[in-house]
């Protein structure tokens, strides 16, 4: 008979295996302007000042341990969609908020402010047919995000999709330090989607990501559904892409009977970001004709010196969104997306060609480098454009409109913030209701 002991060792080897390790995730930099003063930290008002960061989470993992004792999730996909809470510690044990505060917003910190998970909490449970959870303790829930919602300084959703190589941990702890950024008076939720987290299972990623597209997919229609979100903002981080832009598309397929603006209206899908994205540049453009008309604006940001995108494309054959090779595309394809990129529903951002921002061939700069991230964290709590938020349009060799951040942007970026509370103040003072 094994004793206690050894089954307890096995039973935690067979988790590290079905879970991946747990690398240590560290609150990012801080995103330009924010500490010159106008802090996101005064914005609602009513962020709560303490050192434990709250966000929601949603996975379609298959989970280990009941809904009561949940010890962690697998790499494996699952059918079943699990939305709950999750709370993360920053900092060092004893590390008052005023000390956690003063030291986030330093770009040269004294310490690394490491990210502890504290508790998750799965609330919600839908499979493909409906919601298999408790009716009152799901209404519960949605009635506690909506009470977050109300007090939040937008009033939305952002969602959070993580890219390849990413464990449970890993996603949720960077959907808590974006929250952190806004301030404590965002809703952020964090889909952890089943990576293999291993660098050496790229394609097994890549399957996964295919397998999660309806599930993506319903997730958005809960959160229209059941939530008092305004608007449902979407980041989607590198292989992320390979879930979110499919799954926006296929809402067509959901809904085969609305038009776009319908489906527009019903979903109310707002900002979506593709943070250096890993996805197949001529597929990007065939979904993305697909889905713009239900969005409100798409935003793509570019490096060609990516390294991460340089070795996706050689290990998938084509180029990748966030590194594209224009001569991929169709006459007609390009045509139209060079028509797109002289509106307002299409902004390219190209990092690589900002040459203050010295990216090289970095793949994570949209939250490690803090212009990147300001200029995201703008976008989303101001709904600025990008000239707007300080950036500057040129045409690339292919008659596209890109936009660039000029090399003086730190010194304006304080001015802008300040002018974007003020014009959204004034926008407030003149609703008399948001929903």
């Amino acid at each position: 008979m094994i004793s206690f002991r050894a089954s307890h060792i096995l039973f935690c080897l067979l988790f590290l295996l079905l879970c991946g390790c747990q690398p240590k995730v560290y609150l990012m930099p801080p995103p330009a302007g924010i500490e010159t003063g106008e802090s996101f930290f005064e914005l609602s008002g009513s962020a709560a000042q303490e050192n434990l960061l709250h966000t929601l989470y949603a996975t379609n993992r298959v989970p280990i341990g009941s809904a009561n004792t949940r010890i962690g999730y697998t790499i494996f996909p699952s059918d079943t969609l699990e939305i709950g809470f999750l709370g993360y510690s920053v900092g060092y044990e004893g590390m008052t908020w005023d000390d956690l505060y003063r030291e986030s917003l330093k770009m040269d910190r004294d310490d690394d402010l490491l990210l502890r998970k504290e508790f998750v909490r799965p609330m919600v449970e839908y499979d493909s047919n409906g919601m298999t959870s408790d009716p009152k303790e799901a209404e519960l829930f949605f009635r506690m995000i909506n009470a977050a919602l109300e007090q939040s300084f937008t009033h939305d959703i952002t969602v959070y999709v993580h890219g390849a190589n990413s464990n449970f941990y890993r996603a949720t702890a960077q959907g808590a330090q974006f929250f952190h950024f806004t301030g404590h008076n965002s809703v952020i939720l964090s889909f952890a989607w089943p990576s293999a987290e291993n660098l050496f299972r790229y394609t097994t990623d890549v399957r996964h990501a295919k397998k999660t597209v309806a599930t993506f997919s319903r997730l958005l229609e809960v959160l229209a559904d059941r939530t008092a979100a305004r608007k449902i903002n979407i980041i989607a981080y590198s292989a992320g892409a390979q879930i979110v832009a499919p799954g926006l598309a296929y809402l067509h397929e959901v809904y085969p009977r609305l038009s776009s603006k319908e489906i527009r209206e019903k979903l109310r899908i707002g900002e979506v970001y593709f943070a250096a994205p890993d996805t197949a540049f001529k597929a990007f453009v065939e979904g993305y004709l697909k889905f713009k008309d239900i969005v409100e604006r798409t935003t793509i940001t570019l490096n060609r010196n990516d390294r991460v995108l340089l070795l996706a494309a050689l290990q998938n054959g084509v180029s990748r969104l966030g590194r594209p090779d224009l001569n991929e595309l169709g006459e007609r394809e390009l045509l139209a997306i060079l028509e797109l990129l002289m509106t307002a529903d299409l902004d390219v951002i190209d990092v690589a060609a900002s040459t203050a921002l010295d990216i090289g061939g970095g793949h994570d700069y949209w939250y490690n480098n803090p212009w990147v991230s300001s200029d995201l964290l703008m976008l989303l709590l101001f709904k600025a454009g990008p000239r707007e938020r300080g950036l500057v349009s040129v045409y690339n060799d292919a008659g596209a409109v890109l936009f660039l951040f000029p090399d003086d942007y730190a010194e304006k970026i304080p001015d802008i913030m300040g002018q974007l509370k003020q014009m959204m103040q004034e926008r407030r003072g003149k609703e008399k209701d948001w929903r």
